[in-house]
């Protein structure tokens, strides 16, 4: 692998990444649109340019399609959106200049003859407005637009909506920080008979301010009797269309001598610009394929044994849709998720960051991973010779986000890390733009998949090695993670036991995945899992643990129906209104969670697997994340059974 990474170095070309970032950020990128198909015909494009066999795989877009647990929707499609305020006269929004300025998936009007602006002041409190009158008329708002739709657009008749909301992240990016960026937005509509058809469009907070202004002096001057009406006028026009349609996703392969794949994945979705999300991820995966099969055509590296492919897709929507028809998963031995991976190191913009598994899904793949990452990292000599990092990185536990959690989904049983990084100072918004690519922070990365893949691809015993050496290094470093918990009293005696416990068990299992890949002596996986066990029961009688038996509160087992997370538990829900008592009770359950709810409904599903007990999940789920959630977990399989997703064993 050493070799292989100083050749890499000299192979993979930064000025090629960099210009295919450009290339990809030029396409106004949304999920079943003219603009995705046109990035993704360019990426097929430059695949075949550089003699690499691609293709296009096309899926209906359209509401009554499901591809696993994943809905459908219309495309659409953006020709001209444009807003102005008339008195003072000022161009709002121009999304010919920039696409982000129109909430995407807005439908068409035409308010050329002009509509009044009402600004709520006040925020989403429906209560506030109950005497103003907002039929027919743009509501103007400073926070999240969603929460607005149902009450200003659904019940008070208003036709569209202004924000200039950003979305802040404490410690990261302020409103400030981003004061004339735009933030992206999107309407992301289920397409039921009671779904308004809307419009929106998007401020700067800097124009947001200037607007909020102007409306409350136009007010004032109206309770002067200096003005006709309190609302200032806008007109403008949204010129798009939904329809049934497609969406496509890009596959590219080396083929292998056999029929087993390793995968390379990356979204080609989002709005125009978006270039470390996720235009440097899409360049790094192509430029993988490119450089590996010019080191094989040239004679210094082996061919491939196994397949690597790369498939370009649209960010969730295309990965359910791709494992819908292709369905044998054990194929795929593994995978790598490639996601905002080219950010400059600078403020605001953190370290490359490999994600691990889920412990529901063990496997070797984590500790190959992480070695690739540590061969990327030895970049130029240091002072003594040694070989070390300029590029900021680290391995962290496993998160969602992005679309390795439907691979590693153990119905789906593909093992999947992801590189991507975080913080991200721009992250959608529309200063993601090609300034914030640092070329070298890309190629390390691209060089990181490039070993992954071609490891993977040519596994040898002496790459067995190698990896369980590492893993060595990581089961340390999970052990002493859980002895901090420990020392600083986040976890007890007992619950220490049990979190060494999941940490054995997913050590002892990934040992064992190495004979899925290649022949091993049982000898030698014995001796990997008797050295694990062993260095988990140290840290027990070093940190003086106390095992306890799990009391099985519900012995309920239940088995999945569906391949594949479901992706929105309210889309499922829809097509039952009978669980609706179920959802409420569930959602009572997570409110005080937030988006941390959706991670746990995650994690709830990887381990609904026919065997567990529910007081089982529920106990595995709290040692991945440290909250309690026996009766969550409970409130979901019932829901679930409501849905008829599961059913009880």
């Amino acid at each position: 692998m050493k070799q292989l990474n100083e050749l890499l170095k000299q192979t993979i070309d930064e000025k090629r990444l960099y210009t295919g970032v450009k290339e990809v950020s030029s396409y106004h990128r949304i999920q079943a649109s003219t603009g995705f198909r046109a990035a993704a015909n360019y990426c097929k494009s430059a695949l075949d340019k550089m003699g690499i066999q691609s293709s296009i795989i096309s899926y209906e877009a359209k509401p009554e399609v499901w591809y696993l647990q994943n809905k459908m929707f219309m495309e659409w499609d953006l020709k001209d959106a444009w807003l102005k305020l008339e008195n003072p006269e000022m161009l709002l929004c121009d999304a010919q200049a920039e696409p982000i300025s129109v909430i995407q998936k807005s439908y068409p009007v035409d308010f050329t003859e002009g509509a009044e602006l009402v600004y709520l002041s006040e925020g989403n409190h429906p209560e506030k407005y109950a005497d103003v009158d907002l039929k027919g008329k743009i509501v103007f708002v400073r926070d999240a637009f969603n929460g607005y739709v149902d009450w200003a657009i659904k019940e008070k008749g208003a036709i569209g909506i202004v924000t200039d909301f950003m979305r802040t992240v404490p410690g990261i990016r302020s409103r400030n920080d981003l004061y004339e960026s735009l933030n992206y937005t999107s309407f992301w509509w289920t397409h039921a008979e009671d779904e308004p058809k809307t419009f929106g469009f998007v401020l700067s907070p800097k124009m947001g301010d200037v607007l909020a202004d102007l409306c409350l002096k136009q007010k004032a001057a109206y309770e002067k009797q200096e003005k006709d009406s309190p609302y200032l006028k806008v007109t403008g026009k949204v010129d798009t269309s939904l329809y049934p349609g497609a969406i496509e996703v890009v596959e590219a392969v080396l083929p292998g001598e056999t029929d087993e794949e390793v995968l390379i994945s990356a979204h080609l979705c989002h709005p125009k610009c978006s270039c470390n999300d996720n235009a440097s991820g899409v360049s790094a995966s192509m430029e993988v394929l490119r450089a590996l099969k010019h080191l094989m055509e040239t004679g210094k590296i082996a061919k491939n044994k196994r397949t690597i492919k790369v498939i370009l897709i649209p960010e969730f929507t295309g990965t359910y849709a791709y494992l819908s028809d292709h369905n044998e998963y054990k194929k795929v031995i593994g995978a790598i998720n490639l996601d905002m991976v080219g950010g400059k190191q600078t403020r605001f913009y953190g370290p490359i960051t490999l994600t691990a598994l889920p412990y529901s899904t063990p496997s070797f793949i984590n500790d190959l991973s992480s070695l690739c990452l540590d061969y990327a990292a030895e970049e130029v000599p240091n002072l003594s010779g040694k070989l070390v990092a300029k590029t900021n990185h680290t391995f962290e536990s496993f998160s969602g986000g992005s679309d390795h959690t439907v691979f590693s989904d153990p119905t789906i049983g593909v093992p999947c890390c992801m590189l991507g990084q975080w913080p991200d100072l721009n992250y959608h918004t529309a200063t993601d733009t090609l300034d914030v690519i640092d070329p070298e922070v890309l190629a390390f990365s691209c060089r990181t998949a490039a070993l992954y893949a071609y490891t993977l691809s040519n596994l040898t015993l002496e790459n067995v090695k190698e990896i369980q050496n590492k893993a060595h290094v990581n089961l340390a470093a999970k052990l002493a993670e859980v002895a901090n918990l420990f020392n600083e009293g986040k976890v007890n005696a007992k619950e220490a036991d049990a979190q060494l416990n999941h940490v054995e068990n997913f050590y002892v299992k990934s040992a064992e995945d190495l004979k899925r890949v290649i022949q091993l002596e049982d000898e030698y996986v014995e001796k990997e899992t008797a050295w694990a066990k062993s260095a988990v029961h140290q840290m027990k009688v070093y940190l003086n643990t106390e095992p306890e038996e799990l009391k099985i509160v519900d012995g309920r087992v239940f088995v999945r129906d569906y391949a594949g997370p479901i992706h929105s538990l309210t889309d499922c829900a829809a097509l039952h209104p009978e669980v609706k008592p179920l959802m409420d009770a569930y959602h009572q359950a997570t409110a005080h969670m937030g988006f941390g709810a959706y991670s746990l409904e995650t994690l709830m599903q990887y381990y609904i697997d026919g065997k567990n007990t529910v007081s089982e999940i529920a106990h595995k789920v709290e040692c991945d994340t440290l909250t309690e959630c026996l009766e969550i977990t409970q409130k979901f399989v019932e829901l679930l059974e409501g849905m008829k997703l599961v059913h009880q064993k």
